[in-house]
């Protein structure tokens, strides 16, 4: 079996790409993937075929939109070269192009189309977006969700295609955790090395609750002083002025440190090395990676009570959970994040969850028998 894997986003999406390709591979699909410029090969070793210029900060809209239909003239070439039974997308970055290229691909060469759904609609949805997403929920074979509460949610907008929806969970991240001595670690990011540190890690997005995340560690502060926040990522279609806002406001007592840009890959190791504990105060979440890759390093998690976390933080077991959107809450679940003397062992019972059910050759082979089988 031939198959096209397409992420144009591969830059930031890489830790389920590259492992879901060499799980397809293991069981036995032969793998050409098309992606971004993401120049890295890491451990993945299908053929790369790196079309899209999706995220290059350094090149306009109108070209990107460009290469994007260039790009799928491409994968139609690509297509018509070589005997491929599935089409296999992660994204609808423009989706009415995206729509427009996929039906026509997908009728001109009979191919099996699989969509493996990260995010059921854009957080920053434009006016088409939900239009054309119906169409390319239509046109898909099989959909892909990857928390149970999210089949609920795609069910709601596309009840239509409930037949079509198999859940095949994120795979574990544990290929990409690389830890260092914590010590080293804080002091290579100066995080002193007597508090206990908090970490939030990834894109700062309306959704993440950064704010909320601020107003709660100013509350803790209030009350005790051997705490640390480290706040790390990039701004994503978002403002962080009101956060910003917050910090210049207020007295943090020299125990918050905000590194508000793109994180070297390189350099992840040492933020997620250097903590304690990491946080997640999202107020929405369709499925995350940041837990999975928390849970990698052997960190117990802080998240909001949103039902693609709460499948795998179980209070007081691999982490503690607090209501999203509620400030007080989550004050009260950092505050025993903090009290607590098993944070290594908590770390430690969420790291052989993920390694137990998330094991990315099962969840591989689960797509194959079950996706892109006719």
């Amino acid at each position: 079996m031939r198959v096209v894997l397409l992420d144009q986003i591969t830059k930031v999406n890489y830790k389920y790409t590259y492992p879901l390709a060499n799980g397809l591979q293991n069981a036995g699909v032969h793998v050409d993937l098309v992606m971004d410029q993401k120049k890295e090969d890491e451990n993945c070793t299908c053929e790369k075929y790196r079309f899209f210029n999706t995220d290059e900060k350094n090149v306009g809209k109108m070209k990107k939109v460009l290469n994007y239909v260039q790009s799928y003239k491409r994968i139609g070439r690509l297509l018509s070269q070589g005997n491929y039974s599935v089409l296999h997308t992660e994204w609808f970055n423009f989706s009415p192009i995206d729509y427009h290229y996929l039906k026509q691909l997908k009728d001109k060469y009979g191919i099996r189309y699989v969509a493996t759904v990260h995010d059921i609609l854009p957080f920053n949805q434009k006016f088409y977006d939900m239009y054309f997403h119906k169409k390319l929920y239509g046109l898909a074979d099989s959909i892909i969700l990857q928390a149970p509460g999210n089949v609920k949610r795609f069910v709601d907008l596309f009840p239509e295609n409930k037949e079509k929806i198999h859940m095949i969970p994120h795979g574990h991240m544990l290929d990409y955790v690389e830890i260092v001595n914590q010590n080293e670690a804080r002091k290579h990011l100066d995080i002193p090395n007597d508090k206990t540190v908090f970490l939030f890690f990834g894109q700062i997005k309306r959704v993440k609750g950064v704010d909320i995340l601020l107003k709660a560690f100013l509350k803790l502060l209030q009350k005790r002083d051997d705490i640390y926040l480290v706040i790390a990522g990039s701004v994503w279609k978002a403002d962080f002025s009101a956060c910003q806002e917050i910090i210049d406001r207020n007295d943090f007592k020299g125990c918050l440190r905000t590194d508000i840009h793109y994180i070297p890959d390189d350099e992840v190791k040492y933020y997620y090395s250097a903590t304690d504990v990491c946080v997640l105060p999202y107020t929405d979440v369709y499925q995350s990676g940041v837990i999975q890759l928390a849970y990698g390093y052997q960190k117990p998690v802080v998240s909001s009570d949103l039902q693609a976390f709460t499948q795998f933080v179980k209070e007081g077991e691999t982490g503690f959970i607090s209501k999203a959107c509620d400030v007080e809450s989550l004050t009260g679940a950092m505050d025993k994040a903090a009290n607590s003397n098993q944070l290594v062992e908590i770390g430690k019972a969420g790291y052989e969850l993920v390694k137990k059910t998330l094991n990315w050759d099962d969840l591989a082979r689960k797509i194959v028998e079950d996706c892109y089988s006719e």
